[in-house]
């Protein structure tokens, strides 16, 4: 549910309105990058189930996001890195992160192409390929996202992962 914000902690929700508009005429670059602070609750008696078997508060502070949107329709978002806490279970699990950058383009069959590499967590829903979780990635990964509805993207598949990664449900079991 890409319209949900505890779906993304990357920088995905920004860039899903500008997906679903036609691409800009130019290239256009949000200056100056735009402060991202953000909490949210991944819950696990949703429907879908948002992440972990038990309820997950996520937060992050410090981040700066620019996102470019080019004439051709893909989009660019980089940003400086958020002090990243998942707390749950009793738990708490902080990361500090370097930063990401995020790339979409779409695919002729109308699917969302996302790579994302530096630090990125995302919110698996029940729904989604592999089921419910919330994995921190540190690296590259890369993920094939359909449109459910206008707003509502669901997580195909994850197609490719280089580098570090922590399943948060089982750091804070």
């Amino acid at each position: 549910m890409l319209g949900k914000s505890t779906r993304w902690l990357a920088p995905l929700a920004a860039a899903a309105a500008v997906l679903l508009t036609a691409p800009a005429a130019s290239a256009a670059v949000d200056r100056p990058p735009q402060l991202q602070d953000f909490s949210f609750t991944a819950r696990a008696q949703a429907d879908p189930q948002e992440g972990c078997d038990f309820d997950v508060q996520v937060t992050g502070t410090g981040g700066k996001i620019t996102q470019i949107s080019l004439q051709d329709g893909r989009i660019f978002t980089a940003g400086k890195g958020v002090l990243l806490t998942y707390a749950g279970n009793g738990k708490s699990y902080t990361i500090k992160t370097a930063g990401s950058v995020a790339k979409y383009e779409v695919s002729p069959e109308g699917k969302i192409i996302a790579t994302f590499t530096g630090h990125n967590g995302i919110v698996f829903f029940s729904n989604d390929a592999g089921g419910p979780g919330i994995t921190q990635y540190t690296g590259k990964v890369v993920l094939t996202l359909v449109n459910v509805t206008d707003t509502i993207f669901k997580i195909e598949s994850v197609d490719a992962s280089a580098g570090q990664t922590v399943d948060v449900c089982e750091a804070l079991s």
